[in-house]
């Protein structure tokens, strides 16, 4: 079944405002409160174990802020962040958070603002969930590909190279092809010869991106596209 709710917790060492948090997740029903913690070491544990999809985070902790815990997640739940500085918020939005909230928060039309945003996200992901893998002809057999495997995109004559982290499969296909099966709102062409997942590139300069220790070339055709899509991540 379908979930219908974000399993969500609350990150703070002041039990003020977690009270605060409380009370305002418990008045929203997009939301199911899995607890609150002190510090964001527990947390980084915490999200290995547990589904949690969305976190309210305060940025100045003890041990561990809340910055240097969005950095070390491997499995990234969307994040919140409520702090009574404004001075994080610029910094904030570049670690992808969904929203900024300023302690103390008593607005609640200001919170479920903040939480909707999260939930539009969530409910494109629980969508689109069915759907992220695509069927790819190796020798005799339909290999089953998850979208989130695939670094990038090569044509090879009559070919595509299809580049994972484990391996390389050389499939009979065109790169237009390729291109009209995978996701757009994953995967772009940079060049007549490739196709890049967004997510996978490590920087980018004006003529090249890189994936891995991959150059992978922009070709003036693609260019102005692909800096007008990734100046919206």
């Amino acid at each position: 079944m379908m979930k219908k709710v974000m399993n969500c917790i609350a990150v703070d060492d002041d039990l003020l405002s977690l009270k605060i948090l409380e009370g305002l997740i418990a008045k929203t029903d997009l939301l199911h409160f899995m607890g609150s913690f002190g510090n964001a070491v527990e947390v980084a544990n915490l999200t290995k174990k547990e589904d949690i999809d969305l976190i309210f985070l305060d940025v100045e902790m003890p041990e561990m802020t809340g910055l240097e815990l969005i950095k070390i997640l491997d499995k990234k739940p969307q994040i919140i962040i409520v702090s009574s500085k404004k001075k994080y918020a610029l910094d904030s939005y570049n670690y992808d958070v969904v929203d900024y909230l300023l302690k103390p928060v008593k607005n609640y039309a200001r919170f479920l603002q903040a939480v909707q945003k999260a939930y539009k996200n969530f409910q494109q992901l629980i969508t689109k969930g069915a759907d992220d893998y695509i069927f790819i002809k190796v020798d005799s057999l339909l290999l089953n590909f998850n979208f989130n495997n695939i670094l990038w995109v090569e044509a090879y004559g009559d070919y595509v190279k299809i580049h994972t982290d484990a391996k390389i499969y050389t499939v009979y296909s065109t790169l237009k092809t390729m291109e009209k099966k995978l996701p757009k709102d994953e995967f772009f062409r940079v060049h007549r010869s490739y196709i890049v997942r967004v997510d996978k590139i490590k920087n980018v300069d004006q003529s090249n991106s890189q994936i891995k220790n991959k150059v992978i070339p922009i070709s003036n055709t693609y260019r102005q596209s692909f800096f007008e899509r990734i100046n919206t991540l």
